[in-house]
């Protein structure tokens, strides 16, 4: 196994395992702007939203916070911000800008509409991407690395093969010095008490805690129950949240859970890290990516295909239907811990050989495929308020 991997040097310290220049929508109405605009210059990335305008308070803070964090994505070497007026693509351009990346900004009213915009756009991405193509990878330790970890459509094998292998992996990488990044917040219900029994200390076991109580909350607000199980999770054999949780939590390995950290915020420290966000595969990586994950480890039991713009998604299964029906989404197959007496140790070297190569620079089949997709989640602003006023009193 390498000690290293080559990446690319970032200004403001960090490197990154892509070398993308993204085109970045501000808002969803501008959105096929930023895609016309990569479709014509290779090299640039679409990041599409689906709001952007219409949000206030900590719901707008929670969008921005995202998109700025893609800008300055280890990642990303130039950001094209798109939007529809001037104020809101300066403002995102000049925070993405501290982080020393080159940015520009365009908006569809001053330009003249969507011809001049996408001439526009073109003009800036083209030089943008010719700059960005004269980096050079570097070695770097494997501790640089941020590694994020997720499941979708489990089934039955997830937490017997899947997930326990990826979970020696994030192990691994901890031991290496470097990050990973836990999160689903609905898919730790019932199984909360132990991964908070590994907390580093007694507030990062409160913090853990006191996310399930508030995913609590908002059920008993909504008058809903939040996190139910999939149709294709009782499909694929899954019979309680418990059950499916247990398995889940299997991700994070058994090493020490250092922080906790809200939707899309960058970990402050190395090690195992909670990040508070919903489950639902396309949230969760956007949260992760936002976080700064490098890469995304994805377990499917019964085929996921979705993976992040930005950041590599490797897609594993212990499922050996899966792996064979749905083999043009599967990056690794370790199925044959079931069928074939695969070592729970040797599926896990295969992933971390896979890891480190996806780092270097071996593409994955969601980009490939270019089956990625954003969707930022929306914060209920009603539930804002009354946790608020129930903290106050």
């Amino acid at each position: 196994m390498m000690a290293n991997f080559l990446g690319f040097p970032r200004p403001d310290g960090g490197v990154g395992i892509r070398n993308h220049v993204a085109v970045i929508a501000a808002m969803d109405n501008v959105n096929p702007v930023a895609r016309r605009i990569c479709e014509q210059v290779a090299g640039t990335v679409p990041v599409c939203v689906a709001y952007g305008r219409g949000q206030f308070g900590a719901d707008l803070e929670q969008h921005d916070r995202v998109l700025i964090n893609y800008g300055c994505h280890p990642n990303v070497a130039a950001v094209l911000i798109i939007g529809l007026e001037a104020k809101t693509a300066s403002r995102l351009a000049s925070e993405i800008a501290k982080s020393g990346r080159p940015v520009h900004w365009i908006d569809v009213q001053g330009s003249g509409g969507t011809v001049q915009t996408v001439a526009k756009g073109v003009q800036l991405a083209l030089e943008l991407v010719v700059n960005a193509s004269e980096l050079i990878r570097q070695p770097y330790p494997l501790s640089a690395l941020s590694v994020g970890v997720e499941c979708g459509a489990s089934d039955a094998t997830s937490g017997l093969t899947a997930n326990v292998v990826t979970g020696l992996v994030s192990d691994w990488l901890v031991e290496q010095d470097g990050t990973v990044i836990l999160s689903e917040t609905d898919e730790i219900v019932g199984a909360e008490h132990l991964l908070a029994e590994r907390a580093a200390s007694p507030q990062v076991a409160r913090e853990l805690l006191g996310a399930v109580e508030k995913l609590e909350a908002l059920s008993d607000f909504q008058g809903l129950q939040l996190w139910p199980l999939g149709e294709d999770n009782i499909a694929g054999g899954l019979t309680t949240v418990e059950e499916k949780s247990l398995g889940a939590i299997r991700k994070g390995g058994t090493t020490l859970l250092n922080e906790v950290v809200s939707y899309g915020v960058k970990p402050s420290k190395k090690g195992l890290v909670f990040m508070d966000a919903p489950a639902p595969g396309v949230e969760n990586i956007c949260a992760i990516a936002a976080g700064g994950a490098h890469l995304i480890v994805f377990n499917t039991g019964v085929g996921n295909p979705v993976g992040h713009a930005l950041c590599p998604t490797i897609k594993v299964t212990g499922n050996a239907h899966t792996a064979q029906v749905f083999k043009d989404n599967i990056d690794i197959d370790v199925s044959a811990i079931l069928t074939d007496g695969l070592t729970l140790e040797l599926a896990a070297q295969q992933v971390r050989e896979t890891l480190v190569k996806v780092a270097n620079g071996r593409v994955t089949k969601s980009e490939v495929l270019g089956d990625t997709e954003i969707s930022i989640s929306r914060i209920e602003l009603g539930f804002f308020n009354h946790m608020s006023k129930t903290k106050q009193a």
